[in-house]
């Protein structure tokens, strides 16, 4: 089995600015603890974190639940990513980490007194996270990368390569960026009216950067950048 998902994190410059935009779009209740602020709501725990680094870009990112965080991270370095934040204890116990992968993709491992099981859902509620999205300059040098550092089992089924949800307890997908913008970690979050979501992203300041556009298996999903132009996408229809 591979390393379930303990948490996402949204990195922002100005915390509060983005509470209120994160409450306007999915109804999320975001609370201020500190450095952080707690989202609820969203189907998996997460956090907005107050960015202070201006020479790091803001990004989202997962920390993954390990048994190990220091061999994780020396095979993080083994498969071609750089640890950019060493092992650090956390106040509610356990520990964290974060590399970025070959492509810049900032991530975090977790290592704490129990390890989580897997949050799959059958089905997803609206306004909580469905699904997660690594855009990679290399597909297959990615799937590499993630099978040895997280044993995550990835299938290569054509343009998209599935992650198993069965690992990572949250359906996943990687595939090809050939696009000039940077390679990105992405969440969808399930929404009942799409067209009134992205009209609440536009009025909210953020930008819609894919419009809505049908899932062959069913369905739309579109993208939008939030006010620290971090990537997000919301999808309807299963």
């Amino acid at each position: 089995m591979g390393n379930t998902i303990k948490m996402f994190v949204i990195a922002a410059r100005d915390g509060n600015l983005a509470k209120n935009f994160y409450e306007g779009v999915f109804n999320w209740k975001v609370t201020d603890v500190g450095p952080l602020l707690q989202i609820s709501g969203a189907g998996l725990s997460g956090h907005i974190l107050k960015w202070p680094h201006n020479n790091h870009p803001t990004h989202t990112s997962m920390y993954i639940n390990v048994e190990n965080i220091q061999e994780c991270l020396a095979k993080v370095e083994e498969m071609g990513g750089t640890v950019i934040l060493p092992e650090m204890a956390v106040p509610t116990g356990g520990s964290i980490a974060q590399f970025v992968d070959p492509d810049g993709i900032i991530m975090g491992a977790y290592q704490g007194t129990t390890h989580a099981v897997s949050q799959s859902k059958a089905v997803i509620d609206f306004n909580q996270i469905g699904f997660f999205e690594i855009a990679a300059r290399e597909g297959h040098r990615s799937l590499g990368f993630y099978e040895a550092v997280f044993n995550w089992r990835i299938t290569d089924d054509g343009p998209v390569m599935s992650i198993s949800d069965e690992d990572t307890g949250l359906d996943g997908h990687l595939f090809n960026w050939t696009f000039e913008e940077q390679p990105y970690l992405t969440l969808y979050i399930r929404v009942a009216d799409m067209s009134a979501c992205l009209e609440k992203v536009t009025e909210l300041g953020g930008k819609v950067i894919l419009p809505e556009t049908e899932i062959p298996s069913g369905g739309t999903f579109a993208q939008f950048l939030d006010l620290d132009g971090n990537p997000i996408g919301i999808y309807s229809g299963r």
